[in-house]
């Protein structure tokens, strides 16, 4: 699958999607009507639906245009997640994991009462404001793999934006002409699925 890192998904048309993390569980009931659950996916997939009843055609032309660079399922993008695109200064949300003694892994960390629960974030976001590290010498920010490279000491917080790297649900666009005349038409398109790809 190819990848496009700029640009990403429109922004004014993610604005106002539904979506978020999508787990799956698979549930065993017995007899006595004791429930058993197997975790199928050891990370969550994102999906969203960016749905939108109707859009002037000049705005809908850049999700057309977006979407036939995409070739539909075929290309990957950056998508911006409104209701989860930050990961603030404070302690303890933005962590690393160790993957050699100069490369980390940038994690989002989650935390309810005593659990916790650690996001690989692989597509943060550059601009307008670079990635924020604390610790560690020497520091280089990777924006399209997340890893962070030291030459000396060990990084331990970060915080800034980030993407989810998606695709299109459908090979299909199901367009359809609402209203207006040809210099001002409406344009809308149902059931636009995006799902989260792992990269």
């Amino acid at each position: 699958m190819t990848f496009q890192e700029t640009p990403r998904f429109p922004e004014k048309i993610s604005f106002g999607a539904t979506g978020g993390p999508t787990w799956r569980t698979e549930i065993a009931e017995t007899g006595g009507g004791y429930e058993y659950t197997n975790r199928a996916y050891s990370q969550p997939l994102h999906t969203y639906d960016v749905s939108h009843a109707a859009r002037r055609e000049k705005i809908f032309a850049a999700l057309r245009a977006f979407y036939m660079v995409q070739a539909g399922r075929a290309g990957g993008f950056r998508y911006k997640d409104w209701a989860d695109y930050r990961c603030p200064d404070d302690a303890g949300v933005g962590v690393f994991v160790l993957l050699t003694s100069t490369t980390f892994q940038m994690y989002k960390r989650y935390t309810s009462g005593s659990g916790t629960w650690n996001r690989k974030i692989t597509k943060p976001q550059q601009f307008p404001n670079a990635v924020s590290v604390v610790g560690g010498a020497g520091v280089s920010v990777s924006y399209t793999t997340g890893v962070v490279s030291v030459s000396s000491g060990t990084p331990t917080a970060w915080s800034g934006e980030f993407d989810v790297p998606c695709r299109f649900v459908d090979d299909a666009m199901k367009a359809q002409i609402i209203d207006g005349t040809t210099a001002r038409r409406v344009v809308g398109w149902t059931g636009i699925g995006i799902k989260e790809i792992k990269i």
